[in-house]
């Protein structure tokens, strides 16, 4: 439960401000979205708004990815919408020993990026752990968009069911007081 927590107060403080990249691709995917399929203990496809963020303290680093269901408004006083799923990307590393780039990177509990879904319709929480992962390719990365496909396996340890997760991304930097490098 802290960690969906956590998430959803990463969420909500990300949404204030936003950097977008007004350039356009020949894929099917718009700026600022993430589709992905679910197999397994839910079968569900998804479609959402995408985004990243990094912050700095001191010389950790903390690079966070996410696709959501959640909408934001530019009127600061507009109640945010409900989450119902979403996919989280996450990467703490050390200034000096890693940075992010393009290529493709393990997802795991002892990778470089963990991950997890979350179905809040279904009441389930699957992270990487115990031996479940796989990868995370970024195809393009830049301060203002992030461009990616994934697929990877995750467990809900209180219940014990497995998803696979697989999709793609293009993710606008989301800017302001946590992310001041978009």
């Amino acid at each position: 439960m802290r960690k969906i927590n956590t998430l959803l107060i990463a969420i909500l403080l990300a949404g204030f401000t936003s950097c977008s990249d007004s350039s356009t691709g020949s894929d099917s995917l718009g700026s600022g979205n993430g589709i992905f399929s679910v197999s397994g203990a839910i079968e569900k496809i998804h479609e959402g708004e995408a985004f990243y963020v990094s912050e700095t303290s001191g010389n950790t680093v903390t690079f966070q990815i996410f696709i959501s269901d959640v909408v934001f408004s530019i009127d600061p006083n507009a109640e945010p919408d409900a989450v119902t799923f979403s996919v989280e990307f996450r990467a703490v590393y050390s200034e000096d020993s890693f940075s992010i780039e393009e290529g493709t990177f393990q997802i795991g509990e002892n990778s470089t990026f963990s991950g997890n879904y979350a179905d809040l319709n279904e009441e389930g929480f699957f992270e990487t752990l115990d031996n479940h992962g796989g990868e995370l390719t970024i195809t393009s990365y830049s301060n203002a968009r992030l461009d990616a496909e994934f697929e990877f396996t995750a467990i809900d340890q209180h219940e014990g069911g497995v998803v696979s997760v697989k999709g793609e991304l293009r993710a606008n930097c989301i800017g302001g007081q946590f992310n001041p490098n978009c």
